[in-house]
């Protein structure tokens, strides 16, 4: 039932007049009543009435009239029509006029005005939810857009942070280690992370970390890994600067790692490739935790994946993490690279190490010759961070 809605019945002829509103008030209509056209257009001028049912034949104006000026002063309006059977092409002429409806006079059957009556109610309200519709979704993609534009802009300013924090590439350091990398994420931010340094007047510490996951999460967590590193360097300037503590200080860092991914219950794990380079010494000595790939060393002999194992980060309270040290020709180039590499290859995992070794043999350990072998800038969307990190010598 539309309830007291009021609305307009325009009609001289007293018993159709009766008949019309009985019917109506049945429905729950407030009916205000018009016995001529000019009456009828004033008191819709006074009030804009939701339904307007008028007779075609006034004494005083034309039917067609009267629904022409109410249709200009409210077009949306539903106005039903009262006609005879012989004003028939005034029926037709009404309904392109506008009319959402005529009956035909005489009136004897109340469910005949129900039905119109009803159906243009239930036409109105279908009308005005989704009116409510449109305007409810537009407030959400109003809304949606702005958190769409929040986030974009908190992703800018991660990604300006993630750049800020990277080392600059590429660098060379005195004895002549030179130092690059390629960090290519598969989102706007990077799950993978590189860094190195120069301690002391010999040593040239490293890293590459891969978080689990991808986008802001995993950036977060590189951030947070890089800051834990940097402050606990502050703390101990000592840090990868005595010969005889490099495989403690190497522990320590994956250890360092390993207790603050835990601590912050983020449900976030990463891999790990830490080490040292003695310039002075010519030695590796370097630690994994859970890398896959290997790090690679490529000498005057050819590529070789060095050996090496260790448990990931985050996951158990310890890693059983081996220190190792690899003797370094004058020559030489080390490679580390992201388990995202291996997404860039076809075949099982052993097929793609493969694969991988040979690239980098053939490249020789040059970042941008090994770039273009694995086609890593022209491979379209990511579905994994892609970071190769090489240092060398000579």
């Amino acid at each position: 039932m539309p309830g007291r809605r009021r609305l307009l019945l325009i009609e001289a002829d007293e018993p159709s007049r009766d008949f019309v509103r009985g019917a109506l008030s049945r429905l729950g209509f407030g009916v205000v009543e018009a016995h001529s056209g000019v009456e009828g257009i004033g008191l819709f001028t006074r009030e804009r009435f939701p339904l307007v049912i008028t007779d075609l034949h006034l004494p005083d104006m034309g039917g067609l009239e009267v629904l022409r000026k109410i249709k200009q002063l409210s077009p949306d309006t539903p106005v039903v029509v009262l006609a005879s059977d012989s004003e028939v092409a005034d029926v037709v002429q009404a309904l392109r006029l506008g009319a959402s409806d005529y009956l035909l006079k005489p009136l004897r059957d109340a469910a005949v005005i129900d039905q119109a009556v009803c159906r243009i109610t239930n036409a109105e309200t279908l009308a005005l939810q989704n009116r409510d519709y449109r305007e409810e979704l537009e407030r959400r993609n109003r809304e949606l857009r702005e958190h769409v534009e929040l986030l974009q802009r908190d992703q800018q300013a991660g990604r300006l942070l993630q750049q800020h924090l990277l080392p600059r590439t590429p660098y060379r350091y005195p004895g002549g280690i030179d130092a690059t990398y390629r960090l290519i994420p598969s989102l706007y931010l990077s799950g993978d992370f590189v860094d190195y340094g120069l301690f002391g007047e010999r040593f040239v510490a490293f890293y590459l970390v891969d978080v689990s996951g991808h986008g802001v999460s995993s950036a977060l967590v590189t951030a947070l890994i890089k800051h834990t590193i940097t402050h606990r360097l502050g703390d101990n300037r000592l840090w990868f600067s005595q010969l005889d503590s490099l495989e403690q200080d190497l522990l320590d860092v994956l250890t360092l790692v390993n207790q603050e991914l835990l601590s912050t219950r983020l449900g976030k794990h990463a891999s790990m490739c830490v080490g040292v380079v003695d310039s002075r010494a010519r030695q590796l000595r370097y630690a994994v935790a859970g890398q896959v790939p290997m790090p690679a060393l490529v000498t005057d002999g050819g590529a070789e994946w060095l050996p090496g194992k260790g448990r990931p980060l985050g996951l158990f309270e310890k890693g059983d993490w081996q220190v190792l040290c690899a003797s370094l020709p004058p020559r030489w180039r080390l490679v580390a690279c992201s388990d995202g590499v291996l997404d860039l290859l076809e075949g099982d995992l052993l097929q793609k190490e493969s694969q991988l070794l040979q690239a980098v043999d053939r490249s020789r350990g040059d970042l941008d010759s090994l770039c273009a072998e694995l086609e890593v800038d022209a491979s379209g969307p990511l579905p994994d961070d892609v970071t190769i990190l090489t240092l060398g010598q000579g």
